[in-house]
C-alpha cells in the first residue's frame, strides 16, 4: 500500500469522526464521543505513516512542494486539535480540525505527488526547522481561529430564547462578518484558485475538482449556515448550550492556542527563515512577496497578544484578530504561490 492510499484512509477515517462528532453533540452520549475520538486517532496515525513513507521515500521532510505542504499541514492540525482537547473534550474543535484536513487532503490531491528530488534552492537542512516550526505555529493558529469562529457564532445564538447581548452593533456587525460573511469571502478565494488553475496546463483538467468538490458543498453549507444562524438562532441557542463552551472558555483557549503557535511561528517562520535566507540568497531580508506577509502575518497576532495582554482586551475584537491572522496565513499560503511571483513559489 503506497502512501497516497494511506492518505485516503486516513481521509475516510476523518470522514467518519466528523459524522460521529456530529451525532454526540445531537444525543451526549459518550461511547459515541469516544468512537469519534478513536476515528479521529486513526485518521491522525494514518496521516503521520503517510508521511513517514513519503519522508523515507524522498529522502527528504515532505515539506516541499504544495503536494507535500498540504498534506504536512493537514496532520498537524488534527494533531494540535486532538491535544488541546486532551483535558477539556471539545467535540465541535475536534470536528472543526477534521474538516480542515479533509479540505487539504482534497486540495493536496491537484497538485502533482510524484517524488521528486529537492531543488537547489531547498537542499538544506534549515528545510526540516523553518518550514516545520512554521507549520506548527500555523496549525495552533487554525486551532485559534476554529474556536475563534466558535466564539462568534456563540455569541450570536445567544440563549434558549435566541436573545443576545452586544455592546453595540458594531460588535453584532462583526459576529456577523465572521460567522456569515467570512466563510463567502473564502468561496470567492476558491473560485479565484480554480480560475487560477484553469489557466495553469498542468492544472487544466483539475480545476473543476475545485469547484464539484470545494465550491459547491461550501456554497450550499454557507448558505444553509445563514439561514439558521439568522432565522432559527432561538432552537440552535438552545441546543448550542450542550455543544459550546461558555464564552470565557473559548476565548482563553483561543489566547492559549495563539500563545503556543507565535513563538513556533516566529522562530521557525521568521528568524530561521531569514537564516536560511542570508545562506542562500546573501541576504537576510529581500521583500520577496512570502517573506512581505509572512511579516504581516506576524504583525496580526503581534497586535492580537498585545491587546490580549498589555490592553486586558477579549472577547468579540480579539477572536476577529483571531480570524484575522489565519485568514492572512491562508493568503500567504496559497495567493503568494498562485497569484504572484515569488522566489518561494514552489508548487
Amino acid at each position: 500500500m503506497n502512501q497516497a492510499n494511506i492518505f485516503t484512509i486516513s481521509m475516510v477515517f476523518y470522514l467518519i469522526s466528523f459524522a460521529l462528532y456530529c451525532i454526540y453533540m445531537s444525543y451526549k452520549k459518550e461511547n459515541i464521543y469516544k468512537f469519534a475520538r478513536f476515528a479521529n486517532w486513526i485518521g491522525l496515525i494514518s496521516a503521520l505513516v503517510g508521511l513517514g513513507l513519503r519522508w523515507q521515500e524522498a529522502g527528504h521532510p515532505p515539506l516541499s512542494n504544495m503536494y507535500e505542504s498540504m498534506l504536512t499541514l493537514s496532520t498537524l492540525i488534527v494533531l494540535s486539535g486532538v491535544l488541546f482537547t486532551i483535558k477539556h473534550p471539545l467535540a465541535l474543535l475536534e470536528a472543526g480540525s477534521s474538516v480542515f484536513a479533509i479540505m487539504m487532503i482534497g486540495i493536496a490531491s491537484l497538485f502533482p505527488d510524484e517524488v521528486q528530488p529537492l531543488i537547489p534552492a531547498l537542499q538544506s537542512k534549515w528545510l526540516y526547522v523553518h518550514v516545520s516550526l512554521a507549520f506548527l505555529g500555523e496549525a495552533c493558529f487554525a486551532v485559534a481561529f476554529i474556536l475563534s469562529y466558535m466564539y462568534c457564532l456563540r455569541r450570536i445564538l445567544g440563549n434558549a430564547a435566541g436573545k443576545t447581548t452586544f455592546n453595540n452593533r458594531f460588535e453584532k456587525l462583526a459576529c456577523y462578518v465572521v460567522t456569515v460573511g467570512l466563510p463567502f469571502i473564502f468561496i470567492a478565494g476558491m473560485i479565484l484558485l480554480a480560475l487560477t488553475l484553469k489557466e495553469k496546463p498542468d492544472y487544466a483538467d483539475k480545476w473543476q475538482n475545485v469547484v464539484y468538490w470545494l465550491i459547491c458543498p461550501a456554497i450550499v453549507v454557507s448558505i444553509l449556515l445563514s439561514i439558521l444562524t439568522y432565522f432559527f438562532r432561538g432552537a440552535i441557542g438552545k441546543g448550542a448550550e450542550k455543544w459550546l463552551p461558555e464564552d470565557s472558555v473559548l476565548d482563553n483557549l483561543t489566547y492559549r492556542a495563539i500563545a503556543l503557535g507565535y513563538p513556533l511561528y516566529t522562530v521557525g517562520g521568521l528568524v530561521f527563515g531569514m537564516i536560511w535566507a542570508n545562506k542562500a540568497w546573501g541576504s537576510y531580508w529581500n521583500w520577496d512577496p512570502k517573506e512581505t506577509w509572512a511579516l504581516v502575518t506576524f504583525l496580526v497576532y503581534s497586535v492580537y497578544l498585545h491587546v490580549r495582554i498589555a490592553r486586558g482586551w477579549s472577547g468579540i475584537w480579539t477572536a476577529c484578530l483571531a480570524v484575522a491572522g489565519f485568514s492572512v496565513t491562508l493568503f500567504t499560503l496559497f495567493a503568494v504561490n498562485f497569484l504572484i511571483s515569488s522566489l518561494h513559489s514552489y508548487v
